[in-house]
């Protein structure tokens, strides 16, 4: 059937496209390279959970069917049943019918036989002739004869009424056998409609399951992802600390072969060094001039320098921030708290909306909730309808962000 026909191919055409969505884990040598790799997860992600809505329509539709099919199956049944009765009542009419013209026949016979009868003190030895024979006179003859003749009118005309009453019975019966032949016949092929029906929607499910367990391997594929994203994140931000070092120690070497006494160190280096190492990096806070805020107003970046004024000046977009901190030897890790900056990378979801894929986004985290796993944070930028701020919005999967502590 070509509605058949036409379903299991945009099944078969669903699988395939799950088929060509499906990507072996791959190993990302650079942050920028597992970011590419994480967003092209996410995108193939997305296509799957719209493909298993499609075939949850298709799904709801065919039950639909199925449903309205088997409503009619019903109705044939019923139909059937009330054909049943009546071609059992008819049946049972005729048979009536039947008897009664036998019993009128065997009347009727019993009468012609009773005129045909000799009789011994009769005229002419016959019932019939000798009725009319004893007639007074012509008149009482014709009347005679009119009484025997309507006599035998009337058996005859009850005869056919009878015989009448029986073929239009029989008529009946075999238009009521029709009907019956045509519902099976309806039925039946109902019955196989709902069979294909029913395999359609067993093809359908079988495809929801295939694209759900394809989610549930992007899962496991983006969890590799991520933690290709974290190492190469790392050892790009120890790299940039370690050229950061090197080009300090480079630059006081060089000023120190130049003078013979002690330069005092740079106003951009803050008195209150904790000396802390970072996760991505570091050896102490070299944050650069932190006086007042060169971000352009309106960014996201102007906002969280506003609110959290120990961050550098020199930091760049939001999704550079975190290398930049590490440089400067602030700790950046991915542990959620109070008081962090969080920076986004490009591309990388914001709860309900996604970071610029080339700038990312950063943010003051206002509270944390470890037993949920969300963070309560403040923000600007020009797509808000306050773009200096603040913001406030609750994101969950707090540990996929870089935080930068202070």
């Amino acid at each position: 059937m070509s509605f058949k026909k036409t379903i299991t191919t945009t099944i078969a055409l669903g699988l395939l496209t799950a088929s060509v969505l499906s990507t072996n884990v791959v190993s990302a040598a650079t942050s920028s390279e597992a970011q590419e790799a994480i967003t092209a997860n996410k995108n193939a992600t997305n296509d799957l959970l719209k493909q298993i809505e499609s075939a949850n329509i298709e799904v709801i539709g065919l039950d639909q069917k199925i449903s309205t099919n088997a409503s009619k199956i019903a109705d044939q049944e019923a139909a059937i049943t009330k054909a049943n009765n009546q071609i059992e009542s008819l049946s049972g009419q005729i048979t009536d019918a039947q008897k009664e013209v036998s019993k009128r026949t065997v009347v009727l016979k019993k009468q012609l036989v009773t005129l045909q009868e000799k009789s011994g003190d009769a005229v002419s030895g016959n019932v019939y002739v000798d009725f009319l024979l004893n007639s007074n006179d012509l008149s009482d003859l014709v009347s005679r004869s009119f009484t025997i003749n309507k006599l035998n009118q009337a058996s005859k005309e009850a005869l056919d009424d009878v015989n009448s009453a029986k073929a239009k019975l029989s008529g009946l019966k075999t238009e009521q056998e029709n009907t019956k032949a045509s519902l099976v016949a309806t039925k039946t092929d109902l019955e196989k409609q709902k069979a294909n029906l029913e395999s359609l929607k067993s093809e359908a499910d079988q495809k929801q399951t295939a694209l759900s367990q394809k989610i549930n391997d992007n899962k496991d594929e983006l969890t590799a992802l991520q933690a290709d994203f974290d190492k190469a994140s790392t050892e790009e931000a120890d790299a940039a600390a370690k050229k950061a070092a090197d080009d300090a120690n480079n630059a006081n070497n060089a000023n120190n072969a130049k003078k013979d006494t002690p330069q005092p160190t740079s106003i951009d280096t803050p008195s209150d060094n904790k000396g802390g190492t970072s996760v991505f990096g570091g050896s102490g806070k070299v944050a650069g001039n932190s006086a007042g805020n060169s971000y352009a107003w309106g960014q996201c970046t102007w906002y969280v320098k506003s609110v959290a004024p120990w961050a550098g000046n020199n930091w760049g977009n939001g999704a550079q921030w975190g290398a930049s901190a590490a440089a400067a030897g602030f700790t950046v890790n991915h542990i959620p708290a109070a008081g962090a900056i969080v920076s986004f990378a490009g591309g990388q979801m914001v709860g309900s909306w996604a970071a610029d894929g080339t700038y990312g986004h950063v943010a003051y985290v206002q509270s944390y909730d470890a037993a949920a796993g969300t963070i309560t944070i403040t923000q600007g930028g020009m797509g808000f309808s306050n773009p200096a701020g603040p913001n406030t919005q609750t994101i969950s999967n707090a540990g996929a962000f870089t935080y930068i502590h202070n």
